[in-house]
């Protein structure tokens, strides 16, 4: 019987709204960070906002990857678990084997409109069966399972049919 490998992609989006602690520091020292390396790409700050940093001069795509250098300890403090991500039973939080931070939207006078999202890869899971709107799923070195509930921010990145 063929397996069936998956890597699942889970989106956190941080923004002024956020408040645990985690997020609120990721939120702060992103934002000043994003204030400093936008300099290179502005220097006159005649752009405002990320996006027209973007559409002006292309190589601002660069801040997504300098800004994220700041939020690197953070994530490190995670252990490798995806926060706010449990199986059905609220016993297994899901862990993850990298991650990716990226820019939403930023402001260089305006704090509030400074949103961000770290995206966290999983290591490669075995996919028993889709139920409804949830997986049942299980880690490679092990025969146990368990249920993860699917919303709108997982995302299946990788699959492969085993034979």
């Amino acid at each position: 019987m063929g397996k069936t490998i998956i890597t699942l992609v889970i989106r956190q989006v941080i923004d002024a709204g956020s408040n645990t602690p985690f997020a609120r520091q990721v939120f702060h020292d992103s934002y000043a960070e994003f204030l400093m390396q936008s300099q290179v790409y502005n220097p006159a700050e005649q752009f405002r906002t990320f996006a027209e940093m973007v559409a002006q001069q292309p190589k601002a795509n660069s801040l997504h990857y300098k800004t994220g250098f700041a939020i690197g300890l953070y994530v490190q403090s995670l252990n490798n678990l995806v926060p706010d991500t449990w199986d059905t039973l609220g016993s297994i939080q899901l862990p993850f084997q990298r991650y990716q931070f990226k820019i939403i939207a930023s402001d260089i006078l305006d704090r509030q409109a400074h949103s961000v999202a770290i995206l966290y890869y999983t290591a490669p899971l075995l996919l028993h069966k889709v139920i409804g709107d949830h997986l049942l799923l299980g880690f490679q070195d092990t025969n146990d399972t368990f249920m993860l509930s699917l919303h709108q921010h997982i995302s299946i990145c990788s699959y492969e049919e085993m034979t």
